[in-house]
């Protein structure tokens, strides 16, 4: 695989603590071309019940210099009335087309490992102050929503994909089981949402559609990607504004069922950031190492082959593997910033390991990344690969 070109290496700029993992950003480009970014709390052992109280909404932190340099800027001013705290699904921060901000974030729901449910709120200040956090979801169900999910149709259309957690016949969900994508629907800029009526579903499947990203291509189609357990990304496209979808697709980009972020570039070409990995064994979460990226110059019928991102500790140094994800994208006239949550990695493929330290492995990093020359991913590579 060829390597990225770099405006900035990425470099770790805010190490995970005791008590916090840094995972699931979101970052937004102010009109004075600073970066403004949000991180949630917590990741699984934490106490989302014990730092409900301390921790309801995210500390800010600010890029004067492009995102090379970041500082605190104090908590959101967010109004939380909410049972649950802002956990560890990830951040949305997206400009609307009437010049409002909106924010996207993953509320625990109590009772679960790490499970959540989308909440929503809007600034008409830029970000200095927010509207309080209204839930998408009339009750506690789990609907996964991780970070630059949000996206605003051509027509104005608020779509939040979403991965919704299929409950047992014992009424009983353990995070990781099989879920379905869906998409939360606004026609009246997040005043109201809606569930929209199809499921984009992959049958048989351990996973599932999990994790889902959506955008919009060229006339107006959608195209969702997802994690999933069959050892790639898959694809599901609505011709009805998220209301339903295709039946799902695989594409070429091998993965394990490991994070993911899709973006439309300044160009209308699409970006996907991921792990280029084969699995470890059907279904694997792991391995979590490299952190690509690759282009589609045709609305995600095809994919370039991956470019490297960060690949540290995918030949361990002292038997510490690492494991890059869920990155998020800020797009800007020297490049795209790019920032991320490196963590400990098990070997075997289970999560948390490394020891009673394992905390003080990783953190936040960032990068700057050239943009993809205006002829890579265009060319046609090996289409989707339809299934049931």
């Amino acid at each position: 695989m060829q390597r990225a070109t770099f405006i900035e290496p990425p470099a770790l700029f805010l190490p995970h603590t005791a008590e916090r993992a840094f995972i699931g950003p979101g970052l937004c480009r102010l009109p004075d071309d600073d970066i403004l970014m949000a991180a949630p709390w917590g990741r699984p052992p934490t106490d989302f019940e014990q730092l409900a109280a301390k921790y309801p909404a995210p500390m800010l932190y600010r890029s004067r210099d492009g995102g090379r340099t970041w500082r605190e800027a104090g908590r959101m001013a967010l109004p939380w009335s909410h049972a649950g705290m802002i956990s560890d699904g990830g951040l949305t921060f997206l400009w609307l087309a009437d010049g409002r901000l909106a924010f996207l974030a993953h509320r625990h729901v109590m009772g679960f490992h790490g499970g959540g449910a989308p909440v929503f709120a809007i600034s008409a200040d830029g970000g200095q102050t927010w509207s309080p956090a209204q839930t998408l979801a009339g009750r506690d169900e789990v609907y996964y929503v991780m970070n630059d999910r949000l996206i605003q149709l051509r027509r104005g259309r608020l779509v939040v994909p979403v991965a919704w957690a299929l409950f047992g016949s014992d009424g009983r969900y353990v995070e990781g089981d099989a879920c379905h994508g869906r998409c939360f629907l606004s026609d009246d800029g997040g005043a109201t949402w809606r569930l929209g009526r199809g499921e984009a579903i992959l049958p048989g499947d351990p996973r599932g559609i999990a994790e889902p990203c959506v955008a919009e291509v060229v006339g107006g189609r959608l195209l969702m990607l997802s994690r999933t357990g069959a050892g790639c990304l898959c694809a599901n496209w609505s011709d009805d504004g998220g209301e339903t979808w295709s039946a799902t697709g695989r594409t070429t980009l091998t993965a394990a069922c490991a994070p993911l972020t899709l973006y439309t570039l300044p160009d209308r070409r699409l970006i996907v950031f991921y792990n280029h990995a084969e699995p470890l064994y059907p279904g694997a979460f792991f391995p979590r190492n490299p952190l690509v990226y690759a282009v589609s110059g045709d609305g995600g019928r095809s994919w370039s082959e991956p470019v490297i991102v960060d690949d540290a500790g995918l030949a361990p140094v002292a038997g510490r593997h690492l494991q890059h994800i869920y990155p998020a994208a800020c797009f800007t006239g020297e490049g795209i910033v790019l920032v991320y949550s490196t963590h400990y990695a098990d070997p075997d493929g289970r999560f948390g390991g490394g020891g009673p330290d394992a905390w003080r492995i990783g953190g936040g990093k960032r990068c700057i990344l050239a943009y993809p020359s205006a002829k890579f991913g265009i060319a046609a590579q090996t289409p989707l690969a339809m299934t049931g």
